[in-house]
């Protein structure tokens, strides 16, 4: 029956005579309901105690995931940078591609302690709520004592009486031995499972980058880069192509031994001798002395 709704035995119902047996009857079940309910309360208060234990080392881990995945997001985007500021597009793109990885994980560990701390607070008023419960189940038994007990006769009273004492203090103990006990049974086999290491997990398949599109948002991450860059002052560039030139802003075309052609050579457009100029069929071009060269 629910705590809301629950109202103590006061007398005898409409007034009838209550006889002694109804009220020995009674008796027995409230003092067996109040220890079920005892138990699970109890029960429910030490999972709780393990669960938290549990929740705070997650919470921890993912903790330490998040800031080392941003120092590794930071310097992979600190690289890409200056890679691109070199001219090393190729690495630029590899080493975005990484803080992108990195930024992801950031994100995905930002998410799970943000769900950890909510599970924690949420924990946190249970065990409240089942503590306060514990209080409950103590006055229900005591309020149908006070109702019932005076229906017996003396002995059997008296009788009745030494039983509920002894049950009611069974039941009022704090339960906080055994949700002590719990929490360091949880601690030991968190502690022991992270002393295991990496030794006992599954080795995981690899994936082909068809799957890895498919199935991980990869442009989710782009707000966090854009978080990250902001703190290393590099703006919100994402593609090392939109990236700044290369020092000295020179183009690799127009330098000498590059692909574009310069006015008057042999390659570029409208090469050939010059207007003005006459060169004699298989004769070569005179040599241009070095100081005008």
């Amino acid at each position: 029956m629910p705590d809301s709704t629950w109202n103590p035995p006061t007398g005898p119902p409409y007034g009838a005579p209550l006889r002694p047996a109804d009220a020995r009857r009674e008796l027995v079940e409230a003092l067996d309901e109040a220890l079920a309910r005892d138990r699970e309360l109890r029960a429910e208060l030490v999972a709780l105690a393990t669960a938290r234990v549990q929740a705070h080392h997650r919470l921890a881990a993912a903790t330490d995931e998040a800031a080392e995945a941003r120092t590794l997001g930071k310097r992979a985007l600190t690289r890409s940078n200056q890679s691109a500021r070199d001219g090393q597009r190729a690495d630029a793109a590899k080493l975005t591609a990484a803080a992108r990885v990195f930024a992801m994980r950031l994100r995905d560990a930002r998410a799970q302690v943000a769900g950890l701390e909510r599970q924690l607070a949420a924990q946190a008023e249970q065990a409240q709520r089942a503590e306060a419960a514990l209080a409950e189940n103590v006055g229900r038994l005591q309020a149908v004592a006070a109702a019932r007990l005076p229906a017996l006769s003396s002995r059997r009273a008296v009788r009745a009486e030494r039983e509920i004492d002894e049950v009611v203090a069974a039941i009022s103990a704090p339960p906080d031995d055994q949700m002590v006990m719990a929490a360091e049974a949880a601690r030991t086999a968190a502690d022991e499972a992270a002393q295991a290491g990496p030794g006992g997990e599954v080795e995981v398949a690899p994936v082909t980058d068809d799957e890895l599109e498919s199935e991980v948002d990869l442009e989710g991450a782009d707000e966090v880069l854009d978080e990250l860059r902001a703190e290393l002052g590099l703006g919100s560039v994402r593609d090392p192509a939109d990236a700044p030139p290369p020092a000295g802003g020179s183009d690799p075309a127009a330098e000498p031994g590059g692909t574009g052609a310069t006015p008057g050579s042999a390659t570029g457009p409208g090469s050939g001798p010059s207007r003005g100029t006459a060169t004699p069929a298989g004769d070569a071009a005179p040599p241009v002395p070095a100081a005008r060269r």
